[in-house]
C-alpha cells in the first residue's frame, strides 16, 4: 500500500517531529490535538525550528492542522494514524477506540511511545484491529 495521506494524533515533540518528517517526504498530513490552536502552534514550531525540521520550508503547507473533537474525521480517509498523545494509557486506549472505529478499510495505525508495552497498549484491540497496528517505541 502506498501512503498518500497520514494524521499524527498529538502535537508534542514526537507528533510534530514525525508531521515533519513526513511533510519532507512531500506526504500530506494532519496533525491534531487537544484543541487546535495546539496543533497550529505545533506547525509553526517546525516552520521555525533551528536547526530547521523541514528540508524546504515552503513545504508546511503539506500540514494540516485541527482537533480531535471537530477535525476527527480526516481519519477517515487516512492510509497511516499515528497515535503520539501522552503516555496514558487510558488516554491512549480511547483514542484506538476512537481511531478503530472512524479508520477506513486497511488503513495502519500505530503508537509512538517510549515506555508502554505492545501488550498492554493493544490489550483492547480485538485480534483483527492488532493485525493492522504497529508498534515503534521510539527512545
Amino acid at each position: 500500500m502506498k501512503i498518500k495521506n497520514v494524521v499524527v494524533i498529538g502535537s508534542g515533540t514526537m507528533g510534530s517531529g514525525i508531521a515533519a518528517h513526513l511533510c519532507n517526504a512531500d506526504i500530506p498530513v494532519t496533525l491534531l490535538d487537544l484543541k487546535t490552536e495546539i496543533s497550529e502552534k505545533a506547525r509553526e514550531r517546525i516552520h521555525k525550528s533551528r536547526p530547521p525540521l523541514l528540508i524546504d520550508r515552503s513545504k508546511i503547507n503539506n500540514i494540516k492542522v485541527g482537533n480531535i473533537t471537530d477535525d476527527f474525521s480526516v481519519v477517515e480517509k487516512a492510509d497511516w494514524v499515528v497515535e503520539a498523545v501522552v503516555e496514558k494509557i487510558d488516554i491512549k486506549h480511547q483514542i484506538y477506540e476512537k481511531i478503530f472505529k472512524s479508520r477506513k478499510e486497511g488503513a495502519i495505525v500505530s503508537s509512538n511511545t517510549s515506555s508502554i508495552p505492545i501488550k498492554v497498549l493493544s490489550q483492547n484491540l480485538n485480534k483483527e484491529q492488532k493485525k493492522r497496528f504497529l508498534y515503534y517505541p521510539f527512545f
